[in-house]
């Protein structure tokens, strides 16, 4: 009886460093994409992992470099945000393990880190729900970069892409413009159809330059300028979001709005607010190009 109930405690000595072997991390790094970046869901499955990707740094950082933001394009000053908020698109917040903080590089680099899923609201404002903390980066040499990625680089360093957020911001004022609010002189307020139509017409508005004729058809010839045919996707999602803009500015013109109660929520007093007539197909229709657009930018990596 003893012999056995020492045999059956040495079996329990052997499982434990085991056990505890298999409820740890084992120490393996998940290699990211951005296109993989997308998914909320993909991502949380990775929540407490070693992960790594591979990106460039936006200049815009802390002066002490405890932080960056990780992209997948060269030359960007700011991160994306999905239009008319703060909530990072097709960037990732990466925080620093050294308390010395990043060095800028204007060169790809390999970020590595672990991933956490959070309610995060930087000093710059942008919202974010996960983030790489504890992060070091490597520089890569991309000399012998594909002749597709070299394309991209090159649309890249037309600053093109950032064109496009602000073309994104323009539409998505178009089809929202009811949900917008100003400053007036009794206080702050929604817009009237007469201040959405004069922040778009009126030269020097807020959203005057996408106004403007053969605004759309410039984005476009500087994205064929870097090859006729090899961005015809993202020529093709420039014209569905100038459809988008032109729908909603012609209903704006022909008064298709009502007034409602407020259905916003923005200020919660019930005050007097509009609506457009077709505003449902309007979200429907920003959701679908818009997204079209991020999963197209985030498909590129190196």
């Amino acid at each position: 009886m003893i012999k056995r109930i020492l045999a059956l405690a040495l079996i329990v000595l052997m499982l434990c460093p085991m056990v505890a072997s298999c409820n740890k991390d084992d120490g393996t790094v998940q290699m990211l994409s951005f296109s993989q970046s997308q998914s909320v869901a993909e991502m949380k499955k990775l929540d407490g992992k070693q992960v790594s990707i591979i990106g460039y740094m936006s200049t815009l950082s802390p002066v002490s470099g405890k932080f960056m933001y990780l992209m997948n394009l060269p030359y960007q000053s700011c991160p994306f945000c999905v239009p008319n908020t703060t909530q990072l698109s097709n960037t990732m917040a990466i925080y620093a393990k050294d308390k010395n903080g990043f060095e800028f590089t204007d060169r790809a680099i390999q970020v590595t880190g672990e991933l956490e899923f959070g309610n995060y609201t930087d000093e710059f404002g942008y919202v974010y729900s996960y983030r790489i903390k504890d992060a070091t980066y490597t520089v890569l040499d991309t000399d012998d970069m594909s002749e597709e990625l070299k394309l991209w680089q090159q649309l890249a360093s037309t600053n093109v892409v950032a064109d496009i957020y602000t073309m994104f911001e323009y539409v998505n004022f178009l089809c929202f413009w009811p949900t917008y609010t100003a400053s007036f002189e009794g206080g702050k307020d929604y817009l009237y159809p007469t201040d959405a139509l004069a922040f778009v017409e009126q030269d020097g508005a807020q959203y005057n330059y996408g106004y403007k004729s053969g605004y759309f058809d410039g984005l476009i010839a500087t994205v064929k300028s870097v090859d006729e045919t090899a961005f015809a996707e993202l020529v093709a999602i420039i014209e569905r979001a100038e459809d988008l803009a032109d729908e909603a500015y012609d209903d704006l013109k022909d008064e298709k709005y009502s007034t409602v109660p407020e259905y916003s929520d923005a200020f919660k007093d019930g005050r007097t607010q509009y609506r457009m007539d077709n505003h449902l197909d309007f979200d429907a229709q920003m959701q679908s190009v818009y997204n079209a657009f991020s999963d197209w930018l985030a498909s590129w990596e190196l």
